[in-house]
């Protein structure tokens, strides 16, 4: 277990976590920020099981036979043919279980690499468990074309350098396909406002140094009333709840993956010292930060 969680860009994660780093498929430039391979085809042969690590772009895979395990902060997903989980960039992920049948798709991009040509919000202000959908067969019929003719384009990219231009529009067409679903799949039949959508953006960008409804408030140009009507109507809880819930989660991954002690992962999370972090901690977890991982540790 690492001392403490890495991020890791996908070139270093290639360099570090790949047993074939020098696969033709992975020798790109654009690594860092676009990277698709058959999970049949072409042999990414990874470290496992991997180290948990923070994630600096989104990934999806999808699987069509075999299984796969992986987790996201504190969630475990079984992945089995059909399934396909969307992990969005900032996220702590980690693979432990690749069976030797696997067929699908792997595929990772950058915020960047898309330039506004869909919308990710929806990946990010979801539930991990929301972005985890089983495919039917129909589904699958219109979904496939497009991962394969992606992968031919990054394939033949060098024979054609103009085939990486066209890649962000195909992947954009698949990524509005999945959001249909994934609207279709919620509780709530329509996108979220986006006011919650803004305020999850900024919680996930600064909740390790604002923990105050009125400074979120203005970061968004709004009224700390106003904010806490929307969020309230839309979620069910408060701001404020959703704020301590965040950190509180962030402080569970640090206690659960790293070996971190607590007075490291209170500075880590923008805490001033140990005592206060240990009060919030267990006043949100009803168990204070030593026997959390301590229940961990024998579960």
């Amino acid at each position: 277990m690492k001392a403490k969680i890495q991020t890791l860009r996908p070139l270093l994660f290639k360099t570090e976590h790949i047993n074939n780093p020098d696969n033709d498929l992975l020798d790109d430039n654009h690594i860092d920020h676009f990277f698709i391979h058959s999970l049949k085809d072409e042999s990414v042969d990874l470290k496992l099981p991997l180290p948990p690590h923070r994630k600096t772009v989104n990934d999806f895979v999808f699987v069509q036979k075999g299984e796969m395990e992986r987790t996201i902060n504190l969630e475990t997903f079984h992945l089995k043919a059909g399934d396909f989980l969307l992990v969005p960039k900032n996220s702590i992920t980690t693979t432990t279980l690749v069976s030797q049948d696997l067929q699908g798709y792997f595929c990772h991009f950058s915020n960047e690499f898309l330039a506004g040509k869909t919308s990710l919000k929806m990946w990010n202000t979801h539930a991990n468990s929301e972005n985890l959908l089983s495919f039917q067969k129909e589904q699958i019929e219109i979904l496939e074309p497009l991962l394969t003719r992606i992968l031919f384009l990054y394939k033949n990219r060098r024979e054609n350098p103009s085939n990486y231009s066209l890649i962000p529009f195909y992947l954009a067409a698949f990524i509005a396909e999945i959001s249909v679903l994934l609207q279709n799949q919620t509780r709530n039949s329509s996108f979220y406002h986006p006011v919650l959508t803004e305020f999850k953006e900024k919680l996930q960008q600064n909740f390790k140094q604002i923990r105050s409804v009125q400074d979120y408030a203005a970061l968004l140009y709004i009224s700390p009333n106003h904010l806490n009507k929307i969020i309230k109507k839309e979620t069910g809880k408060s701001a404020s709840v959703i704020i301590n819930e965040t950190c509180i989660l962030e402080a569970k991954v640090l206690l659960t993956q790293t070996t971190l002690d607590i007075g490291e992962i209170a500075a880590e999370l923008g805490f001033e010292d140990r005592s206060y972090f240990s009060r919030f901690f267990k006043k949100h977890a009803q168990i204070s930060p030593v026997n959390y991982r301590k229940m961990i540790a024998l579960s």
